[in-house]
């Protein structure tokens, strides 16, 4: 996995989720120590997080660093209350420190912990979200409404998660990002906004289709 086009070391996501394919772990770990400006790196490796497991990472969290704080877990399996621990700290992550979580299947994570994060799937994962992201940020407005008509006829909220995240995915990877900071925050909004009750999907979805950049 080519980490260089994930992680930029001057701005991070505060949190990844990784699918923990051969090498991901230990490569990750490579590289970050390779960093620039020498981060505090503490890595963890489990074969089951539990809820102590997650009381430990939030309680090493939270304490005071003089500089970036990385945290590199990997976990076979989590257990649903380690989660949602784990959540609250993924949604008021502590200045300059940043996560990365590897699992053997992020569809085992809980949508709303995966909405907070952003998902680094297997090769041929990021190469179905990469074709999706891309065709959506090379069309039109107009041309994605009409893309996002299947989705929003169907309420389908799983496909509306992983157009999401390609979207992520593609500016992320291109460092578009940089350039676009509120489109890219604006996806994060909705990914969180989209696990309530009663939201409008459509709007929601044509929203992301107004503010996101054109590519070329």
């Amino acid at each position: 996995m080519d980490f260089s086009k994930i992680l930029n070391s001057t701005d991070m996501h505060h949190a990844y989720l990784f699918e923990d394919t051969e090498g991901t772990f230990s490569g990750l770990q490579k590289y970050v120590r390779d960093m620039k400006d020498a981060p505090e790196i503490y890595v963890r490796d489990f074969e089951s997080l539990g809820i102590d497991d997650s009381r430990e990472l939030i309680h090493l969290a939270s304490m005071r660093s003089v500089g970036t704080q990385l945290f590199i877990f990997r976990a076979r399996s989590c257990t649903r209350e380690a989660q949602n621990a784990l959540l609250k700290l993924f949604e008021e992550p502590p200045e300059h420190t940043h996560f990365f979580l590897c699992v053997s299947n992020v569809s085992d994570i809980l949508p709303t912990v995966r909405s907070r994060v952003f998902t680094v799937e297997s090769h041929t994962h990021e190469h179905e979200k990469n074709f999706l992201g891309k065709d959506f940020l090379k069309a039109t407005p107009k041309e994605r409404i009409l893309l996002l008509e299947p989705i929003v006829k169907e309420k389908d909220s799983k496909s509306a998660a992983l157009l999401l995240d390609s979207i992520e995915y593609e500016l992320y990877t291109n460092q578009v990002h940089v350039s676009y900071t509120s489109a890219a925050q604006h996806i994060v909004n909705v990914r969180k906004v989209m696990q309530d009750k009663g939201v409008s999907l459509k709007v929601l979805m044509e929203s992301v289709a107004l503010v996101t950049p054109q590519l070329s």
